[in-house]
């Protein structure tokens, strides 16, 4: 056993391809259209991961993943089949004005054993996306019996934070909580992609991001010695917060017994003293990166790895 990893979760970005245009996007201006995860690999890494840990929950997002529902399908069935006993869809609910397929692709995700469906409303998404077609896929789901249904919308800041976006949000939530639909807490938007791009004015300003968080500090993250969620990417790539093997060129289990972070001296350098730490281990290398763009700890994290990456 790998004494880095100890996995409780798998997250499958399905696909990048995407039914919106949002100004918040994490991913930004990426768009894969028509290409998407290979269902067959992805399969084989949730049964060889669940044959040496106890895995707890998956789940699958994009993009829009519900644009290669099939896929999507197959995922969430063999999870299901291997006990896992969580398993989330994140979808922005827009992949078909037709209400039929809107009816069964609904009535799929159900028989295929998803059990929770994450549902992204709010300002941003219905910039761009119909809300009419997204209501019928929600009272699909309902009447297919989905054992949980949440509205899952973005926040400028926090929930709290008295903005426009936020306030057109709570407006779209209630047309959802009328019809008895639950409300997540959702999640704040993050300083990087589109969002960086549109809305860098609710940001921390460049040269005051607070670089002594310790890794794994912050949200939906883990440090580098102790990843319990691994994140395989549409084009296979495996990431813990970054790269570590890619499963369409190795069993996912290879890639797990070969990790190890403390012999990278780049990772270790975060590890033993954060980001400052790998700052200072780049300008030993003579790897010069321009940070001033970055918003939080982690884009300069990610931004100082890839520079050290390339050199290498």
């Amino acid at each position: 056993m790998n004494p880095y990893i100890n996995l409780n979760r798998i997250e499958f970005v399905v696909t990048h391809a995407c039914s919106g245009r949002c100004k918040h996007c994490a991913v930004g201006e990426l768009s894969e259209k028509g290409e998407s995860i290979n269902a067959g690999a992805a399969v084989t890494a949730i049964k060889r991961l669940s044959e040496r840990f106890a895995i707890e929950s998956i789940m699958t997002f994009g993009g829009e993943p519900l644009l290669f529902a099939d896929t999507v399908c197959k995922i969430h069935a063999a999870a299901r089949d291997c006990g896992i006993p969580k398993r989330q869809l994140i979808t922005n609910g827009f992949f078909s004005k037709d209400m039929q397929k809107i009816d069964d692709v609904a009535k799929a995700i159900v028989n295929a054993g998803i059990n929770e469906v994450l549902l992204s409303i709010d300002a941003f998404h219905q910039e761009t996306i119909p809300l009419e077609p997204v209501v019928q896929f929600a009272e699909a789901l309902v009447k297919y019996g989905v054992p949980s249904l949440r509205v899952h919308p973005a926040w400028v800041v926090d929930e709290a934070s008295d903005n426009a976006y936020n306030a057109e949000t709570k407006r779209l939530l209630n047309v959802f909580a009328d019809k008895g639909i639950k409300i997540s807490s959702g999640n704040n938007i993050s300083p990087s992609g589109n969002a960086l791009k549109y809305l860098a004015e609710y940001f921390s300003p460049p040269g005051q991001v607070d670089l002594s968080v310790p890794c794994g500090a912050a949200p939906y993250t883990s440090p580098l010695d102790e990843v319990s969620c691994l994140s395989i990417n549409s084009d296979g790539t495996v990431q813990t917060c970054l790269g570590i093997g890619n499963i369409y060129r190795d069993d996912i289990l290879n890639i797990i017994d070969s990790y190890a972070p403390y012999k990278n001296p780049a990772k270790r350098a975060v590890l033993n003293g954060g980001v400052p730490e790998l700052l200072r281990y780049a300008q030993a290398q003579g790897v010069a990166v321009d940070t001033g763009d970055c918003r939080s700890a982690c884009s300069v994290c990610r931004k100082v790895m890839a520079a050290i990456s390339k050199k290498n």
